[in-house]
């Protein structure tokens, strides 16, 4: 802008300089030829006067021969023929000349004689003779060169003066618009700053005035909409579920950090992209597709890396940029999902655990009702059968809604400190009979041990422990039971001498009605529920469980509790 002004400055200041030449070279080349016409006439008053005296043609040349380079006087008769010349002989008929043909008025012409461009007059006596004067124009031309030389060097001094001036003087006024390049940026990033008015131009400072206006208005107007972004960047990356938007085209015009992180998504791959480069699930393009179509919503359960995700699909009318599009709102349903597959075997399997004993019990009660065992011996053989599955069913009822209750545990009450080495003791006494049944000796190393926790919980975990080592434990065997602490945890350890669980085995010992001998399980009673109530109840407190087990050489649990727990 500065250099636009500057030439335009410039340029203006040579036209004005070339129209100040040329309109004083007219004016002065004008009076100069008017001063030229008054002597002219001047000296034709004095030919003139002489010529009435008395003095005749060649007397009156003679007379001013000493001034014959600056004036030329010649005389003609009527006829045309000169009569005499100061400036030459022989000349022709003269009488066509523009100056004898209206003679009073001047004429200037370029003189064939001389070839010189000459200013003439001429005036008709009496006795019908002419007289002409003349004098030649470029005894005025020093005084017009001079007067242009002048004139060009004034200009030039002039343009100089300009230019040197131009540059402080165009920094000085646009001074005010440098400042308002500085305030506009801080208004991009809504910050207002207000702009002093300039005192010594009141033109500028009234825009400065209303662009100080405007500034506040478009800053405040911009804070809010940074704010309401960054509130929207803010909801979309921390948002646990994936959003997506396509457009008309079925292109991505938006995905969420949570959809990002999901499908690796890149930018310079995927933005403006059909969503089919980036959501590949077959599932999933049949519904934008159904949507698409439909202009509705549909809703789509799909599996990414062994996770479920609920994805539901909806057609809008407008988005932000008054554009039709398809909204995704990916939403992780592994848990639910889970839960469901974990519900639905645990029916099945439930069902199936309770169809044995319900089996036997029916079976049995059939035969002893229908009379068809008459011997005393059999019918009771049959009713403690009976008894048995009864007390097997009661046992997995309990268990089942043990498990249930750990499951969904909600704190009711404040816990209380309990001592780990009286809960070992208590439960070492009730396991005391099961152990001598199979003459395993029962070892107790555990130290006395504080653990906020529920006393029922910790009785729960620790006898379902010890029953299942004295269950899969070999006759003639053993059980250690070991309680420690350190600075920031609570270790539990129970080992046995058993049967012990294969590597291929190992995760699935907490699993619902898992059982590693299933045989022997049955045998004994259990219900396959004891490890995974075990489980939960650790969860309950944020602690770990280990398995270490080897096929034949027994199995050690190991369960670290936190002392401190969020």
């Amino acid at each position: 802008m500065r250099k636009r002004i500057g030439l335009e400055l410039i340029l203006a200041v040579c036209v004005a300089l070339t129209i100040f030449l040329i309109g004083s070279f007219l004016l002065v080349r004008n009076n100069l030829n008017k001063i030229t016409e008054f002597n002219l006439r001047y000296y034709l008053e004095i030919v003139k006067t002489d010529y009435d005296s008395g003095l005749t043609a060649d007397d009156i040349i003679d007379k001013y021969v000493d001034i014959e380079e600056y004036l030329r006087i010649t005389f003609m008769d009527s006829s045309g023929e000169v009569i005499a010349d100061s400036s030459a002989t022989d000349l022709e008929n003269h009488l066509t000349r523009p100056e004898f043909m209206v003679p009073g008025e001047t004429n200037i012409r370029e003189s064939a004689t001389l070839n010189k461009r000459m200013m003439y007059l001429a005036y008709q006596f009496s006795d019908t003779n002419y007289v002409r004067v003349s004098v030649p124009l470029n005894s005025v031309l020093p005084f017009l060169n001079d007067f242009i030389a002048l004139s060009i060097l004034i200009a030039m001094v002039i343009a100089l003066g300009v230019i040197f001036l131009s540059k402080p003087l165009i920094d000085k006024t646009l001074a005010p618009f440098k400042d308002l390049r500085v305030v506009l940026n801080d208004v991009y990033q809504g910050k207002y700053r207000e702009l002093l008015p300039v005192s010594k131009y009141e033109e500028i400072n009234g825009i400065l005035i209303e662009i100080n206006d405007l500034n506040q208005m478009i800053s405040n107007n911009i804070a809010t909409l940074n704010k309401e972004k960054q509130k929207i960047d803010f909801l979309l990356e921390h948002m646990n579920q994936g959003l997506c938007v396509l457009d008309g085209n079925e292109n991505i015009i938006l995905v969420n950090e949570y959809l990002k992180s999901l499908f690796k998504y890149k930018t310079d791959n995927h933005l403006f992209q059909n969503y089919s480069y980036l959501l590949r699930d077959t599932d999933l393009q049949q519904a934008v597709a159904k949507v698409y179509k439909t202009k509705g919503s549909y809703t789509t359960v799909i599996e990414i890396d062994q996770a479920y995700f609920s994805v539901i699909a909806s057609y809008v009318e407008k988005d932000w940029t008054d554009q039709s599009a398809v909204v995704l709102i990916f939403t992780d349903v592994t848990v639910l999902k889970n839960i469901e597959i974990l519900k639905r075997d645990f029916f099945v399997n439930a069902s199936h655990e309770l169809k044995s004993p319900l089996t036997a019990i029916m079976g049995s009660a059939d035969l002893i009702a229908s009379g068809l065992v008459k011997d005393k011996e059999e019918i009771v053989d049959l009713s403690r059968r009976i008894l048995e599955e009864s007390n097997r069913m009661n046992q997995l009822v309990l268990d089942m809604l043990n498990l249930s209750k750990y499951e969904n545990y909600i704190p009711l009450k404040a816990n209380i400190n309990v001592n780990l080495q009286d809960i070992v003791h208590e439960v070492i006494d009730k396991a005391s009979q099961l152990a001598k049944a199979k003459n395993i000796t029962i070892y107790d190393e555990s130290v006395p041990v504080l653990f906020n926790a529920n006393q029922e919980h910790l009785e729960q975990l620790l006898r379902n422990l010890v029953e299942n080592s004295i269950q899969y434990g070999n006759d003639s065997g053993y059980v250690k039971i070991k309680v420690f602490e350190d600075d920031e945890k609570v270790h539990v350890e129970v080992e046995d001498n058993g049967i012990g669980i294969p590597n291929s085995e190992q995760s699935r010992v907490f699993e619902r009605f898992y059982r590693v001998d299933k045989a022997r399980s049955k045998k004994s009673g259990g219900t396959g529920l004891g490890l995974s109530i075990v489980k939960h109840i650790v969860m309950i407190y944020q602690g770990k469980i280990e398995v270490e087990s080897s096929e034949g050489k027994g199995t050690r649990m190991r369960i670290v509790f936190p002392k401190s727990q969020s």
